[in-house]
C-alpha cells in the first residue's frame, strides 16, 4: 500500500529531475547558462499559461489568446531550442518575444501592472550568456532600453490603458510580475554565483596541484623564481657535496622478477630515500636506472652540508637492511660522496629539471662506482668538512677511471656522543 502511495511521487521527482537534467550536448561552457535559461524558460511558461486563464475569467479573450501564442513559443523554446543545446538561439528568439509581449500587455493595460520590468530581466540574462560577440546583448540593451523609455512616456503619460481591469486587478498583476521579475534575477544571480564559487574552487585545487607538482620537480626557492622569471636558471656553489647510490646487482636481479615486482621493490628503496633527504634538508637530484643521487649545499648556500650528505649517507645503509626484510634475495648499495664547486640549474621545455653539472659530480659518480657493496667511499676534499664528528677509515691510493690516482676513505659511522658525567 506504500508503495502504491509513494510510486506517482517517485516518477513525479524524476520528471521534475529529467527537466532540468543538462543533455549531454550541451558544451561544458554551457552548463549554467543552459540551466539558467531552462529554469527562466519553465518560470515564464507558467506565468504564461496562468494568464491564459486569468484573462479568459476576466472576460477578455484577446489577450487570454496571446498568452497562447506565448505558451506554444516557449514550449517550443524549451523542447526544440534549449533542449537540443541551441541555447543562443533560445535566448535571442526568448528576448525578442519578451519585448513583444510586453509591449502588447504595456499597451493594453498599462505601466502599473509591471510587465515593463521584464525587460530588466532579458538585459541581465542577454549580458550573463555566453555570447562571442558583444554585439548580440549590446543591440538588445538597446533595444530593451529604449523600449522601456518608450513604454514610460507613451503610456505613463499619453495614453489611457485600453483595458481597464481594476484597481484590485492591477494591483495583484504589479505584485505578481515584479515578484516574478525578482525571483527570475535571484535565480540567475545565485546559479552564476554558485558556478562561479566551483570554478574559482576547482581553479584553486587545480593551482595547489601545479604547485604540489611543481614542488615536486623542483626546489621551493627555484620554482618561485621559475614563475616569477621565465629566464635561463644557472647557479654558481663554490662549494656542494654530492652523493651518488647504486644498487648492486640490481640489473641481474631484476631479470628474475615481473615487471610490478621490480618497481615495487625499487619504488619502496627510492621512497626511504626521499625521506631521509627531506630528514636531512638536502636536494634530491634526480634517479638514473637504480642510481640515487642526491646533493647539498644549493639552491641555498649553508655550511655543514658534508656533514649532512654523510649522516644521510649511513641513514640510507640502514633503510636498505630494512626494505630488505621479506624479501628472500636481500640487495645492497654502494655509495660515493665528493666535495666541491659546481653548477646547477633548470634545463629544458617540457619535463624539466633541476640539475647540477661539473667534475664535483663526475668524481662523486665514480667515488661511487668504485665503491664496494656496503660501503661508503668518500674523497679527501669530502671529508674535509666532517672534523670528528665521523668515524672514518683511509682506504689508499687507488686508480679512479679519469681522474687517475686518488686517496679515498671509508665512512664508518658517527662518533657517539660521551655521556655526561655526574657529579656529586
Amino acid at each position: 500500500m506504500f508503495t502504491f502511495l509513494q510510486e506517482p511521487a517517485h516518477l513525479v521527482q524524476n520528471k521534475l529531475e529529467g527537466l532540468i537534467t543538462i543533455p549531454p550536448n550541451v558544451k561544458r561552457y554551457d552548463c549554467r547558462m543552459y540551466l539558467t535559461m531552462i529554469i527562466a524558460n519553465y518560470i515564464a511558461l507558467l506565468l504564461h499559461l496562468s494568464w491564459v486563464f486569468v484573462f479568459y475569467a476576466l472576460g477578455f479573450p484577446t489577450l487570454s489568446a496571446f498568452n497562447i501564442g506565448s505558451v506554444l513559443f516557449w514550449i517550443f523554446s524549451i523542447l526544440l531550442l534549449t533542449r537540443r543545446g541551441a541555447i543562443l538561439t533560445a535566448v535571442v528568439l526568448g528576448s525578442s518575444e519578451v519585448l513583444i509581449h510586453q509591449g502588447l500587455a504595456v499597451y493594453y493595460l498599462g505601466w502599473g501592472y509591471g510587465f515593463q520590468y521584464y525587460l530588466l530581466v532579458v538585459v541581465a540574462f542577454t549580458f550573463l550568456m555566453n555570447f562571442k560577440s558583444v554585439y548580440i546583448p549590446a543591440v538588445l540593451f538597446v533595444v530593451c532600453l529604449v523600449s522601456f523609455l518608450g513604454f514610460y512616456y507613451e503610456v505613463q503619460y499619453w495614453n489611457l490603458p485600453h483595458v481597464d481591469l481594476g484597481s484590485t486587478v492591477r494591483e495583484a498583476f504589479l505584485m505578481i510580475n515584479v515578484s516574478s521579475a525578482f525571483a527570475i534575477l535571484a535565480i540567475m544571480s545565485y546559479v552564476y554565483s554558485e558556478a562561479a564559487q566551483k570554478a574559482e574552487a576547482k581553479l584553486d585545487l587545480e593551482r595547489q596541484k601545479s604547485e604540489s607538482l611543481l614542488l615536486n620537480i623542483l626546489p621551493v626557492s627555484i620554482a618561485q623564481r621559475l614563475k616569477e622569471d621565465n629566464s635561463i636558471i644557472a647557479d654558481h656553489f663554490d662549494s656542494t657535496t654530492v652523493l651518488f647510490s647504486d644498487i648492486v646487482g640490481f640489473t641481474a636481479l631484476s631479470d628474475q622478477m615481473t615487471p610490478k615486482e621490480l618497481v615495487s621493490r625499487l619504488n619502496r628503496i627510492f621512497c626511504a630515500f626521499d625521506d631521509l633527504t627531506e630528514k636531512h634538508g638536502l636536494e634530491k637530484i634526480k634517479t638514473i636506472g637504480d642510481a640515487y643521487m642526491v646533493a647539498g649545499g644549493f639552491p641555498e648556500v649553508r655550511d655543514g652540508h658534508a656533514k649532512d650528505v654523510s649522516a644521510m649517507a649511513l641513514d640510507m645503509l640502514k633503510a636498505v637492511v630494512d626494505c630488505n626484510h621479506g624479501y628472500e634475495q636481500p640487495v645492497s648499495i654502494r655509495i660515493g660522496i665528493h666535495t666541491g664547486p659546481a653548477v646547477a640549474g633548470v634545463i629544458g621545455i617540457k619535463k624539466f629539471v633541476y640539475d647540477v653539472w661539473g667534475d664535483t659530480v663526475n668524481t662523486a659518480s665514480r667515488m661511487e662506482s668504485s665503491s664496494l657493496p656496503g660501503r661508503i667511499q668518500l674523497s679527501e676534499q669530502a671529508i674535509a668538512s666532517l672534523e670528528d664528528d665521523f668515524m672514518i677509515e683511509e682506504r689508499g691510493t687507488i686508480e679512479i677511471k679519469g681522474k687517475g690516482s686518488m686517496k679515498t676513505f671509508w665512512l664508518l659511522g658517527r662518533h657517539q656522543p660521551e655521556p655526561l658525567a655526574l657529579t656529586e
